[in-house]
């Protein structure tokens, strides 16, 4: 019998575009908060990205749900015990406070009308209060499915610490590509360093998405067999090459291969910052396409799987 899936790409792009912004807030507001001079391409551009992937994920989210023009129901209440409630409360926040977030960033001379105050302090306020509300955000992506306990394949708090981290890698991708493209060609020596600051974070948190797939392999293994069984999924089944394939060789290993090659004369030798641009967009490309699949195999695989 073929499954049948009630969570199919509106899902997916959900998930994915809601940690892309949750990812882009945290680097932006640690960033803003740690180095407001040293790093503000990587916090201008990481706020001017942040609102919009999750309210179109939203907007998405909205579609999904069959009777999209009774989406308001949800903000008629909040109720603690339901995943769903909490998310939506969690997410208009984080889309109004990131919009916020993002207007204080435009320049003076688009913004000066109707903002009169200096706007440094709210910056790193605001900056500051994102990073949990953005990690809430990125976890809660991975929580949405642990709730369902029907599904082994999601039973297990690694799923939203891997989405999160997923989260993290994707938007430094993102903000990779943006900030080398716009500068590599001027030779901007602080420009460059920042984005020597994104190679060294995706770099750290690509080893943190390895070393949160091997513990969550093992305990799935070693778990009941239902849950064991689950694993079967991507472990020989039919998630097995677009997983290792797709996620982990072109979203976490092509990549760390890659920054670390162009990471090296800088580490080792202390030579200038020197990225080539093509490099830049392999290395982004690639940790996006794997985020996205790392969603897609456990939206679908998860529905496949079930207790026996």
């Amino acid at each position: 019998m073929e499954p049948h899936f009630y969570w199919e790409w509106l899902i997916v792009a959900y998930l994915f575009l809601g940690g892309m912004s949750a990812g882009c807030y945290i680097i932006s507001g640690l960033a803003n908060f740690f180095g407001e001079h040293r790093y503000e391409l990587i916090a201008r551009w990481g706020a001017y990205f942040a609102p919009w992937p999750v309210m179109i994920g939203s907007a998405l989210l909205i579609l999904d749900l069959g009777s999209p023009v009774k989406f308001f129901r949800l903000f008629l209440t909040l109720r603690i015990s339901s995943p769903m409630s909490i998310g939506t409360w969690l997410l208009t926040l984080f889309s109004v406070i990131s919009l916020c977030y993002f207007l204080l960033w435009l320049p003076k001379s688009w913004t000066e009308r109707f903002i009169r105050f200096d706007t440094l302090i709210l910056r790193r306020i605001l900056g500051i209060l994102g990073v949990p509300l953005g990690m809430s955000v990125g976890i809660y992506t991975g929580i949405l499915l642990g709730a369902l306990p029907s599904r082994p394949f999601w039973n297990t708090p690694i799923v939203a610490m891997l989405f999160l981290a997923s989260a993290l890698s994707t938007a430094t991708a993102m903000l990779i590509i943006v900030v080398c493209v716009k500068t590599c060609k001027q030779r901007d020596e602080n420009a460059l360093r920042q984005v020597q600051f994104l190679y060294s974070l995706d770099i750290s948190v690509i080893f943190l998405e390895i070393f949160l797939v091997i513990p969550y392999i093992l305990h799935n293994a070693l778990a009941p067999k239902s849950i064991a069984d689950s694993l079967q999924l991507i472990l020989g089944g039919e998630f097995t090459y677009i997983f290792w394939i797709g996620f982990f060789l072109i979203g976490i290993i092509v990549p760390l291969i890659v920054e670390s090659i162009e990471m090296t004369p800088v580490v080792l030798f202390r030579k200038p910052p020197h990225f080539n641009r093509i490099f830049v967009l392999l290395t982004g490309v690639s940790v996006i396409i794997g985020g996205f699949i790392l969603r897609y195999v456990f939206v679908f695989a998860g529905q496949v799987s079930s207790f026996s």
